[in-house]
């Protein structure tokens, strides 16, 4: 929607980029992207890139500066080169289906020179098959003690997570999204050819069990990276830049398992260097 202004809200968050009302800002510009404004036509000499995705690449929880499309402009922009990483989380819809529709309609229409997609682990099952938290949880035992329950809290989710779920299977037996999602990608890979823009497709991990070896969602990585593999899709996983750290450390909120900035720092930490390897972008000045 463009123009949209409101505020998202949390019920008494830890982090100090939250206003007193425990909110932080939703704002669209004119063209109804979660960005600065910008003009439609690219200004000459700028490297325009676009970065397509869900509420990962949106910025859910975090403010619009934080999110990995704006991090990952001032790396690149860092090299001296005018740089604008259009934000286009949920442009066209939440899955790589519906971003090859808007692809088609409206995203080239902005003269990329680099296109991202932001692939997320629940675009190869639905919500329920894929879910963010990787085990049922619980914040309370409901025991009338506080200390009590809050250490019996904390050991029925660790007995949890010591019985991951096979996600791989349960993608295979629920194949429909991963199916529409492959499809969605190569379709998006055939247009980009046509016009010989470079693109990659970034597999961002979920903010869950990273603490964990193997990580619960170890699978799921390895059958997107072989589908873009096979498929001849560059590709970067971005797990290894958050394994190992602790979860609750970077999510939004207990309830919220969405990256905080530090979270989406490390994404966009992750993404430059690959491609800076890759020769897709100038390396900044001061590396």
């Amino acid at each position: 929607m463009p123009g949209l202004r409101v505020r998202q809200s949390y019920d008494r968050p830890r982090w100090d980029y939250f206003d007193a009302q425990g909110c932080i800002l939703i704002q669209h510009n004119d063209l109804g992207f979660r960005d600065v404004e910008f003009p439609i036509a690219k200004p000459p000499g700028e490297f325009r890139v676009l970065a397509i995705g869900d509420s990962l690449t949106y910025g859910s929880g975090v403010l619009r500066e934080d999110a990995w499309p704006e991090v990952l402009e001032r790396h690149i922009a860092a090299s001296g080169r005018p740089t604008q990483v259009i934000n286009c989380g949920f442009a066209g819809g939440h899955a790589p289906a519906q971003y090859a529709n808007w692809l088609d309609s409206d995203g080239l229409l902005l003269d990329p020179d680099l296109v991202v997609i932001g692939l997320s682990l629940n675009d190869l099952g639905n919500g329920n098959d894929v879910p963010m938290l990787c085990y049922q949880g619980v914040t309370s035992v409901g025991c009338p003690i506080a200390l009590i329950d809050q250490f019996a809290t904390v050991y029925v989710n660790w007995r949890a997570t010591a019985n991951p779920v096979d996600y791989v299977q349960v993608v295979r037996s629920h194949p429909e999204t991963w199916t529409a999602t492959q499809a969605g990608l190569k379709r998006m890979q055939a247009r980009l050819q046509e016009r010989s823009i470079p693109y990659v497709v970034a597999i961002l991990p979920m903010f869950s069990g990273l603490e964990n070896e193997p990580n619960p969602y170890a699978g799921l990585h390895r059958l997107a990276s072989e589908f873009c593999r096979e498929a001849g899709i560059p590709y970067v996983d971005l797990l290894d830049t958050v394994a190992g750290r602790r979860s609750e450390d970077l999510w939004v909120h207990p309830t919220d398992q969405h990256p905080i900035p530090e979270g989406h720092r490390l994404l966009a930490a992750g993404l430059y260097r690959y491609l800076v390897a890759q020769g897709l972008v100038a390396k900044a000045k001061s590396d």
